[in-house]
Order: structure tokens, then sequence, then C-alpha cells
């Protein structure tokens, strides 16, 4: 939700989050973090555009607490997992992901409802 680095909420919903923290891990340690804006303040809601931009920045997974269908298929398209349950700060999920408590989705068994 903020430029906090590890201290930054998570965002409820992907779509709607200001910045995307971006964690290098060497094993499970952190080794260097990063905030990037989301780039959507402009108003206009394109679903697809933070997949390119994290592809573009070498995301490899994304750690979120809620995603609508159209934005997890753009980011599983550009070969990025997708882990939900992700809470608390941007530290909590790390801690959670490297304890394997985040659960991996994939395009199937999600709808394709519009989440706003």
């Amino acid at each position: 939700m903020s430029n906090e680095g590890l201290d930054s909420e998570v965002s409820a919903h992907f779509g709607s989050c200001q910045y995307f923290t971006i964690i290098n891990l060497n094993g499970k340690n952190v080794a260097e973090v990063e905030a990037i804006g989301n780039g959507s303040e402009d108003g206009q809601h394109n679903c697809a555009a933070p997949a390119f931009l994290l592809k573009a920045h070498d995301v490899q997974a994304v750690l979120v607490s809620g995603i609508g269908g159209r934005p997890l298929m753009s980011l599983t398209g550009q070969g990025i997992k997708v882990y939900a349950g992700a809470v608390g700060k941007v530290s909590d999920a790390v801690q959670d992901f490297n304890d394997g408590l985040l659960q991996e989705l994939s395009t199937m068994g999600t709808c394709n409802c519009h989440h706003h």
C-alpha cells in the first residue's frame, strides 16, 4: 500500500495497490528490497499492465491477498507465479511464502468475473 519496503501493508486487492514491493531473495534471506509504482494513478485500469511492468523487472512470483481472474491470467501468461493468502506487512507475506503457507494459484479454477 505504501513505499515502506518490508514494513508496507499488503494491499487487499492486487489491482488497487499503489506500489509493488520487489524482494530479491537469496535462498530464504532478503537480499534486496525495491518499490515501484503501480502506474495506474491516471484512473485507467488495465488488468494486463501490472504483468508487463513486473515482467520488465524480472519478477518471478507475486504474493497477493486477492486477485481477479483477468489479472491472474495476465501474470501467469507472462510466466509469473501467483501465490494467494498474503496478509499483514510485506515482511509477513515473505515469511509465509518462505514457510510454504501461501497457495499457488493457477488460471484453472478461477472465475472470470469482473473484480473492481
